[in-house]
């Protein structure tokens, strides 16, 4: 499910605010702190019950409040969403009257934030990495929780094995480790492959428009999956029982996958100027979206602060054909506006609003 409206009570700035959402493309813009980071995270608190900002709610609640109310509304299913946090007091949700966990509301409205972290995918640690897929995974597939909890669960009692100085007790968790372990990569993998293929189709027709996504077309996406996949996870297991001992804690395993992009055999750190980094990690993140309505048949919301910022013209000119081939809700910012006065025939699915100043 995906929102369609969205309205505001006493969060951040905004005293009150209603927004309709394009099925598509929406855009904000105007001048810094008029509040246009403060929608893009409410949308994220709705979707997520937390903050891409903090991890202190209370702070979201307007000076002089006691408390904000989220109501997002959507018209494809008919379902309506409730969040209220008051001061010293939990968060509240529910759809359709039902209270639920914040579990149950990522599955049933999920959102991605493209963040000043993801404009650098490449240059950060591997966990980062691990997380962005896994997370696009935990909405799509129950599969995969399953997995992940009987993985992490045995892998943490394997390093307490290890710490206790027991190689033969840790070895008694080594087949719950390789049964998950091995299911975990066969869904990172898949979700790879599926995104890469929609990433290739998008470059493909950007290419007809801008001769600056040729560098994206020669990206390489591939996942490392914490071990040799052509030994399996049984095999690297044994064969690091006494290291692993010496240092204590499990060394292979998918808890150290990461997810590699190169290009011609280098990699996109290495070679990217900063603006095509950022292109890059956009573009994925817009494939990966859309992977996710394809296989999945879900209506991921995808949020972007501050588009322009890090993009040269070159850059921008570059990605602003790629919304018209969105297909769930993409929800931007930008200090000014990218489109003009007028929105073209092109761009009949995008709305654009002008956040003007604090209500």
């Amino acid at each position: 499910m995906a929102f369609s409206n969205i309205e505001l009570r006493n969060f951040r700035c905004f005293e009150k605010l209603s927004l309709d959402l394009s099925p598509k493309s929406t855009f904000l813009y105007g001048k810094n702190g008029c509040g246009k980071t403060s929608i893009l995270e409410s949308i994220f608190v709705a979707s997520s019950g937390r903050s891409f900002r903090t991890s202190n709610l209370e702070s979201l609640i307007k000076e002089g409040a006691e408390g904000f109310s989220i109501r997002a509304y959507d018209d494809l299913h008919g379902s309506i969403l409730e969040i209220k946090k008051q001061r010293k007091h939990s968060i509240n949700i529910k759809i359709n009257d039902s209270k639920v966990t914040a579990s149950e509301l990522v599955r049933a409205f999920p959102s991605f934030s493209i963040d000043s972290k993801t404009f650098f995918y490449n240059d950060n640690a591997p966990e980062y990495r691990r997380k962005h897929i896994d997370r696009g995974l935990f909405v799509a597939s129950p599969e995969y929780a399953k997995n992940w909890f009987g993985y992490f669960r045995a892998l943490k009692q394997r390093n307490s094995a290890l710490k206790q100085g027991s190689i033969s007790q840790a070895r008694a968790y080594d087949y719950q480790l390789v049964t998950h372990g091995e299911r975990l990569n066969d869904l990172r993998q898949s979700l790879i492959q599926d995104t890469n293929t929609v990433f290739l189709e998008l470059i493909k027709s950007l290419l007809t428009e801008s001769a600056r996504a040729k560098i994206f077309s020669e990206v390489s996406v591939n996942l490392f999956p914490g071990f040799d996949d052509n030994e399996g996870l049984q095999s690297e297991l044994l064969k690091t029982n006494t290291y692993d001992l010496r240092r204590k804690s499990t060394t292979k395993g998918p808890h150290k996958a990461d997810i590699i992009f190169d290009s011609k055999g280098s990699l996109i750190k290495d070679i990217f100027s900063r603006g095509e980094q950022k292109l890059l990690s956009i573009l994925w993140s817009i494939s990966q979206n859309i992977m996710l309505g394809r296989v999945y048949n879900l209506q991921p919301i995808l949020l972007l602060d501050d588009l322009s910022s890090e993009l040269d013209s070159e850059m921008l000119e570059c990605f602003l054909p790629a919304l018209k081939h969105i297909e769930n809700r993409f929800i931007f910012s930008n200090i000014v506006d990218l489109f003009g006065s007028k929105i073209d025939e092109s761009n009949e699915q995008l709305k654009k609003f002008h956040v003007e100043q604090r209500p």
